[in-house]
């Protein structure tokens, strides 16, 4: 197949049309989203899992604001990763995620010029493009620290009474 040292293993998972990945060494676990308990805390961003407390990163609310009305009232499973500053985080998916291998050189650099105003492109470092028997899809490798910026950037925009300030 490759040789091992050029392949890596990915967690890849679907949100709306699109396929995103993790590194297999980020992702802490996968669950039945419908199994952890959250009750109220679910609609504030947060799940409970065992004794932990996880961050909701919803990112169908990221990527794109017209298609909110075409969400699934549910989300299946929640894959479970860790941020930068050990903050436990879970992104509901709305299929089982799968584990991909895939050759590093295959993985590209997003160019800083294109990211600007994409709400996807802030959250992804790196795409990969797959062509198989006609068919050409693209997996976009998510940067966690970057979701974490998107949404913070996005609950600082609704807080009432905070205006961008005229430069």
């Amino acid at each position: 197949m490759h040789d091992e040292s050029t392949v890596a293993k990915f967690v890849v998972f679907k949100v709306m049309d699109y396929l995103l990945a993790l590194p297999i060494e980020d992702v802490l676990k996968a669950v039945n989203y419908s199994s952890v308990a959250g009750g109220g805390l679910r609609t504030m961003g947060v799940v409970q899992l065992g004794g932990h407390m996880i961050r909701v990163l919803d990112l169908h609310q990221h990527i794109s604001v017209e298609s909110l009305s075409q969400l699934p009232a549910n989300h299946l499973f929640l894959v479970i990763t860790r941020s930068s500053g050990g903050e436990l985080c879970g992104i509901p998916v709305d299929e089982p995620p799968n584990l991909v291998e895939l050759p590093l050189a295959m993985m590209q650099r997003l160019p800083m010029s294109q990211i600007q105003g994409n709400a996807l492109l802030e959250m992804v470092s790196h795409a990969a493009v797959l062509s198989q028997e006609n068919v050409t899809t693209t997996i976009f490798l998510l940067d966690v620290k970057r979701v974490l910026n998107t949404s913070m950037n996005d609950s600082q925009k609704r807080l009432p009474g905070n205006r961008q300030m005229a430069v």
